[in-house]
């Protein structure tokens, strides 16, 4: 048996999707829906179950919502041992008798943050793997919700890595994985006054866990983003998905869901502002198609219009603010609204002033950071960051480009690790893909080929443009290696991409073999970003351009200047992301200059600004107002 075929039998819940090279050239390349690359030389096993991928309600910040952020009551339980019959913390009982104690309990001078890790809030947390229960109490008339006939679930931002939640001592629900949202449903579970909600926050990183073992960024633990009480009628608008048709113009594709699914049930979708109203019916999973034409004023990065748009169906209301746009591949290159985009971007981690970013002013602070850069274009490296990040860009005109921590070192072969890597992607997918400023979903980053590998990450691939087929697909790779002057990529998984990564560190971590304006790159044929180049320098030491060693501001600088003269020969590169914005925590990173940093930023980790940062500025500034050679010889 052909070895692709012998490691698609080991994945009985995945559908292997190969997308031609070049479809639609001359029109623009358009995401295949499933049944069309299906037609072609693809290769079928069993596709995943919907039902076996979770389904949020969309657009939390439009509803009606409580939140339970602020101080939580907290206890450190670093192995785990209140999750068994014998501690029992999650029971959350109290003593009874005079003769009875319990081997656990919440101190109320020991709370922490929420949102906010807990390793940089406690100083004896700050190495801290293992778990730390939460617990918050909170009245609720929960006779007026059922009286209103009323739903109520908790939703939390994220947690890392898995969280275990209780509602007065009963289970609730379980979740795995540190970046994406989820919630449960207390609906009937709540008391009349007085509840106590606990959660139990694990982040000992594992072997089949998402990222796995190793990763090059801090492990931040705890309640890391909003927890929120969420009302909506028994009967609401569910989710929902609107945006322009992949190939241009002014019409408007997308559908709603309504929660519980009814045949014959009329939805609507309003802009007030251009005083369109489009109805629909729901058909018998509760979900109603939308197509109509209105004279859009289309998003961009120079233009970020938003529209707010009202979304209704069975006496359920939700407004929006959503930006229109259309991102399509031709050729090796990218059109933003039918235009060539240029992608000057930058990669960044959820991370300011030594801690996880939780807050939208710490986004702000971020993105304002992106924007002095000259940068259009950010990367989420290397997971989803919160929700009020997608909606910033959003607002500011910054695209992004969003990935799951699929990562060095992934079990491929193990079928729960897959089943993880689905939830990831559904749940990013499902949370920001009425963010106009999301232009590609990441599904890898530096995975080695390998059967069981390609086949999942195909899988994924063909997941993310069945689920959304108004954007683009992307993973990164190691960068290529010399062949004398001559650089070119290869890889299994290009078939099932429409756009490329390449993480090039020549000059850092492998010398230069030829002078950078020597190097021949060959094309792949489809568009290939710069996803990563960057060399570590300990901000303000100064020294020799020429020595690595000496970790100097002079050496990244002239680093920089390298690969742009390499760069700017290559007409069919569409864009360049350097690693990375700021010096971030890892522990991985033992030399005395680094001191637990990621020291590749072009800013420290205080937001110093190190010479390299106006390299790559003066590059971008001479870069956006430059015309690009057409890969063909024609200008754009």
């Amino acid at each position: 048996m052909r070895p692709l075929l012998r490691a698609l039998r080991l994945f009985p819940a995945i559908l292997v999707l190969a997308v031609p090279v070049g479809a639609g050239a001359q029109d623009g390349y358009r995401p295949l829906p499933a049944d069309e690359a299906a037609a072609g030389n693809a290769a079928l096993v069993e596709p995943a179950e919907p039902g076996d991928l979770p389904s949020l309600i969309a657009n939390v910040a439009g509803r009606s919502t409580r939140s339970l952020d602020g101080r939580w009551q907290a206890m450190v339980d670093a192995y785990g041992a209140g999750m068994g019959d014998w501690k029992a913390a999650w029971r959350d009982r109290v003593p009874e008798r005079r003769d009875e104690f319990l081997e656990y309990g919440f101190d109320d001078a020991f709370t922490l943050q929420v949102p906010g890790d807990f390793n940089t809030q406690q100083p004896e947390l700050h190495w801290l793997e293992g778990s730390v229960w939460y617990r918050r109490q909170f009245d609720f008339d929960a006779a007026r919700l059922r009286k209103q006939g009323r739903r109520v679930f908790v939703h939390f931002g994220a947690a890392n890595y898995r969280a275990d939640v209780f509602l007065n001592g009963e289970p609730v629900g379980s979740h795995e994985g540190g970046f994406t949202p989820f919630q449960f449903e207390l609906t009937g579970k709540l008391k009349q006054g007085a509840n106590r909600l606990l959660v139990h926050v694990d982040n000992r990183r594992r072997r089949d866990s998402v990222p796995a073992m190793g990763f090059d960024w801090f492990n931040y633990g705890g309640l890391t983003r909003s927890v929120r009480l969420v009302e909506v009628p028994a009967q609401h608008v569910h989710d929902y998905h609107l945006q322009l048709a992949p190939g241009g113009g002014q019409e408007i594709r997308g559908w709603v869901r309504l929660e519980p699914a009814q045949a014959g049930l009329p939805v609507k979708v309003e802009l007030p502002e251009l005083g369109v109203s489009f109805p629909a019916r729901t058909d018998a999973n509760g979900r109603a198609e939308v197509a109509f034409s209105a004279p859009l004023q289309a998003w961009s990065p120079e233009r970020p219009k938003l529209y707010r748009v009202r979304v209704s169906g069975a006496g359920d209301t939700v407004e929006d603010e959503i930006g229109f746009r259309s991102i399509v591949v031709q050729g090796d290159r990218i059109l933003l609204n039918g235009e060539p985009l240029r992608l000057l971007g930058v990669n960044l981690h959820e991370e300011i002033d030594g801690r996880r970013a939780a807050s939208d002013d710490d986004y702000r602070r971020l993105l304002e950071r992106v924007k002095a850069l000259g940068a259009n274009f950010a990367r989420t490296s290397h997971y989803p960051f919160g929700e009020g990040f997608a909606r910033l860009a959003d607002r500011m005109g910054i695209l992004l480009w969003e990935e799951i921590p699929v990562y060095q070192g992934i079990d491929f072969e193990d079928p729960g690790t897959r089943k993880r890597m689905q939830q990831m992607l559904a749940e990013m997918i499902g949370r920001d893909r009425n963010r106009a400023a999301v232009i590609m979903w990441g599904i890898a980053n530096e995975t080695a080929p390998g059967d069981a590998r390609n086949a999942v990450l195909s899988a994924l691939a063909a997941q993310a443009r069945a689920t959304d087929p108004t954007r683009l697909i992307a993973a990164a790779f190691y960068g290529p290696g010399f062949h004398g002057a001559r650089l070119e990529m290869h890889d299994p998984l290009f078939q099932a991409l429409d756009v490329i990564g390449a993480n090039i560190y020549y000059g850092w971590y492998v010398p230069w073999p030829v002078a950078p304006e020597e190097v021949e790159w060959i094309s792949p044929g489809k568009p290939l970003l710069i996803s990563e180049f960057g060399a570590g320098a300990r901000h303000g030491r100064h020294g020799p351009a020429d020595l690595a060693s000496d970790w100097n501001e002079e050496f990244q600088a002239e680093f920089y200047r390298k690969q742009f003269r390499m760069i700017e020969r290559l007409p069919f590169v569409q864009g360049t992301l350097p690693w990375v914005l700021s010096d971030f925590r890892s522990p991985v990173r033992m030399h005395p200059y680094q001191q637990g940093f990621n020291r590749k930023g072009l800013l420290s980790e205080s937001g110093e600004r190190k010479l390299a940062w106006e390299v790559v500025a003066d590059a971008y500034r001479s870069d956006s107002t430059a015309p690009r050679p057409d890969p063909d010889g024609a200008s754009p």
